[in-house]
């Protein structure tokens, strides 16, 4: 058997590369996609699409990694092992098929962001396409606060820091996290931009959907992350609310471990608006990494500010790059064989409970 740690790569091209390759494996004709841009030597970033399955199935698993670029690694991981190993792990219900969409976001990958291009979070990015984002004022005041627009340097930055203090005196500070971290549409040069409209990656998202998964009655989306749950394990959760009946038969396909998401977001119900007849359901999985204390949480604000006001090739700015891609991506090969354990493990039983909920009658409501 091949070492877990060989599915990972550590650049586009590379990843890319591995993709092709397990497609063809597989026996699967591979659409390539370029990005408009190129990455960090000049290279040439592309997404890919691939389908396994009857092409007139009723029903499809899509899954996508790299939403949020740097995350993409583990995602492209998985998504190569379950295409060379199709027999054992892609066992789908009847009338249906896979559609894998790897490294959505190619930019955000190649230059070790969890944003796109344009510095938007394109989970809550496409969402907010779909339905009006509401007003973040705690934000708008955290931003103004800390001065970030107005800061010249990396030593400027950490030293005002200490600035949070006064917004800890305003706010408590699980209500501060929360405004922080679901988004906003107010300052495009800070962290959690969720855009003004779709990006070159939700145009890809939704070519796929429209051509892919036409004429579906219902459609599971699987998104590939990393970060969130215990350190090289994998967690699952939904953006549906406790009790609610998606929320119930996810929690059922996983023994009811489902992993808190408070923030409520059903974050792909908006396909249902380019499938219309479609069942869609949104689950997200985790590979955990490291959990962060408060004073590490700068190095998600600053990775935007370098971006947007500093300099990548500063030699000031590399530890803090290179800790920001570590939070992402360890790339240690404990990790790596760990998280890919856990992640390999979920394939059946979110299939077993895919063919379940395709046995039902009538539609769920979210």
């Amino acid at each position: 058997m091949i070492d877990a740690v060989n599915w990972f790569s550590h650049t586009v091209p590379e990843a890319h590369a591995m993709f092709l390759g397990a497609a063809a494996q597989a026996g699967l004709i591979v659409e390539e996609v370029v990005h408009p841009l190129c990455g960090p030597t000049g290279e040439t970033l592309h997404s890919a699409v691939v389908e396994y399955g009857p092409a007139d199935a009723t029903n499809v698993l899509l899954c996508l990694s790299g939403v949020h670029g740097i995350e993409g690694y583990f995602g492209s991981a998985i998504q190569c092992d379950a295409l060379v190993n199709h027999h054992e792990l892609l066992r789908l219900p009847p009338h249906t098929k896979a559609v894998f969409i790897h490294l959505v976001n190619p930019w955000g990958t190649a230059w070790s962001s969890r944003e796109n291009e344009d510095n938007v979070e394109l989970l809550r990015g496409n969402y907010y396409c779909h339905y009006p984002k509401p007003p973040n004022p705690i934000f708008s005041d955290f931003f103004e606060t800390m001065g970030y627009r107005t800061i010249r340097s990396i030593d400027e930055f950490m030293t005002g820091r200490s600035k949070v203090v006064e917004l800890l005196d305003r706010y408590p500070a699980d209500e501060l996290m929360s405004a922080i971290g679901d988004g906003q549409n107010t300052h495009p040069d800070a962290i959690t931009w969720v855009g003004n409209g779709p990006t070159w990656s939700k145009h890809l998202i939704d070519r796929v959907v429209r051509e892919r998964c036409a004429g579906s009655s219902k459609v599971l989306v699987l998104d590939l992350h990393t970060a969130v749950g215990p350190t090289g394990e994998t967690v699952v959760f939904t953006g549906y609310r406790p009790g609610t009946p998606k929320e119930l038969m996810v929690r059922r396909w996983f023994d009811g471990a489902i992993w808190p998401w408070p923030e409520y977001l059903p974050t792909y119900e908006w396909i249902s608006e380019l499938v219309p007849g479609a069942d869609v359901l949104g689950l997200t999985m985790e590979a955990g990494t490291e959990q962060l204390g408060p004073a590490d949480q700068y190095i998600f604000p600053l990775d935007v500010w370098i971006k947007t006001y500093g300099d990548r090739d500063d030699p000031a700015a590399a530890p803090h790059l290179a800790r920001y891609r570590r939070f992402f991506y360890p790339e240690t090969d404990e990790w790596m064989r760990s998280c890919h354990a856990h992640g390999r493990a979920r394939w059946a039983p979110l299939l077993a409970g895919f063919a379940d909920w395709i046995a039902e009658r009538g539609d769920l409501p979210a």
